[in-house]
């Protein structure tokens, strides 16, 4: 979240002069960056945690991770971004186990389909 308030204060002291649109370097680096930021995350706790990522989960919880961020984001503040965030990646890790995965997959879909009916009612 400061990442992305930082480049907006950037774009709009480098855009102030521009009428039409106007994309700065950060424009096009923030999603790459923040993608690159998620997976070493994700490497780092399932390394500590000795689960063996599999393709199967690591692309869902990046991919979709923007909904229940944005959720919490609009009903709370940046704390509560980082809760949402924090349950998201974890219910999805704990599917890679076999004992886990129906519970951890059912909290995954509860809290996406909680995020959706947060931001689009």
């Amino acid at each position: 979240m400061w990442f992305f308030a930082r480049v907006d204060r950037y774009d709009e002291r480098a855009c102030a002069t521009t009428d039409g649109l106007c994309w700065t370097w950060w424009d096009w680096a923030s999603v790459p960056l923040t993608l690159m930021a998620a997976l070493l995350a994700l490497m780092a706790v399932y390394k500590r945690l000795d689960i063996a990522p599999r393709l199967a989960v690591a692309l869902p919880t990046v991919l979709l991770a923007p909904l229940p961020l944005t959720a919490a984001a609009a009903l709370a503040d940046w704390w509560g971004a980082a809760r949402a965030g924090a349950a998201w990646a974890g219910a999805l890790a704990l599917a890679t186990w076999d004992r886990h995965r129906i519970p951890a997959l059912a909290a995954s879909a509860a809290l996406l389909i909680t995020s959706l009916v947060t931001l689009y009612r």
